[in-house]
């Protein structure tokens, strides 16, 4: 067993709601405020998002990011005892009709979120919920914490694809009544992407969630959680996004993509200290760090 995977094992057996979580996240902190991990990737993105914005309000928010990871990488830890915990932990849900109504009917869902809130909790609540969620998800290049992660998300009850994986999986998937994961928020390639508005400007953004859509008339449905406290979230499942009218298919795709956009940005907008920016969303208009 390599030493990364001993260190993640062992610092889910230690942490636990209460002081053990409090210890755990207060060493993170520090060790993120020390390291400041592409700290300048964060704030030139913040730079871009917020125009209007100065240095202190990019710091503070950058701050805030680093708290949330360390208490989102705690609380995620604890999860591994109990799954079940994350029931308790959701102290509000607003709107999971809109996901429980065609669990009943046997229809597939696109659940559409981000690497917003503790994204990780909210798919072992949707497991614990029994929602039969699949994500897709790109591994680590690191064997020890790609096996570790990979091991943590099956405990939670969560089934994963690779991000390689063929359409035909997630077709399948979908036709069968399965619910799909995609967090549609990092930055694709040029040859993959498609060039969509994202804070006010243009990123090149996977088009997987609006073509598996279109294909298969399953609604995406946004769903994103926030953390209110220390192991207390509210998860918000908003309506599904409205299908675009009959037309070009390319042109289809590009507007629900747009529309997927747009949910996750208003979204940021709302907690900017919850999201993830800290990798290069907008491609080459960020230096490297």
């Amino acid at each position: 067993m390599g030493w990364k995977k001993t260190v993640l094992i062992s610092a889910s057996r230690f942490s636990a709601p209460g002081w053990k979580a409090g210890i755990l996240s207060g060493f993170l902190q520090a060790g993120l405020a020390c390291v400041r991990p592409r700290q300048k990737v964060a704030l030139a993105n913040l730079s871009l998002a917020y125009p209007d914005s100065d240095a202190p309000y990019r710091r503070k928010v950058l701050g805030e990011v680093y708290r949330h990871l360390a208490w989102m990488t705690a609380e995620y830890l604890a999860l591994q005892k109990d799954p079940s915990q994350s029931l308790s932990w959701v102290t509000h849900c607003e709107g999971e009709d809109r996901l429980r109504l065609p669990l009943e009917r046997g229809q597939g869902v696109i659940v559409l979120t981000a690497h917003l809130g503790n994204w990780e909790l909210l798919a072992a609540w949707l497991c614990q919920r029994g929602y039969p969620l699949t994500a897709i998800v790109r591994d680590p290049d690191d064997r020890d914490y790609r096996e570790t992660i990979a091991d943590f998300r099956s405990r939670v009850g969560l089934k994963t694809l690779p991000k390689q994986a063929n359409m035909k999986a997630a077709v399948d998937l979908l036709r069968k009544g399965g619910f799909l994961g995609i967090l549609s928020d990092q930055a694709a390639g040029r040859t993959e992407g498609l060039p969509v508005p994202f804070m006010g400007h243009s990123a090149y953004t996977f088009a997987g969630a609006a073509s598996l859509s279109i294909l298969t008339g399953c609604p995406i449905v946004p769903v994103f959680s926030f953390r209110e406290a220390p192991f207390q979230h509210r998860v918000e499942v908003h309506a599904p996004l409205p299908f675009p009218e009959p037309g070009d298919r390319r042109e289809r795709i590009l507007e629900l993509t747009r529309r997927c956009n747009q949910a996750i940005e208003d979204a940021v907008r709302r907690f900017p200290g919850q999201w993830l920016w800290l990798h290069r969303r907008w491609g080459r208009r960020i230096p490297p760090d």
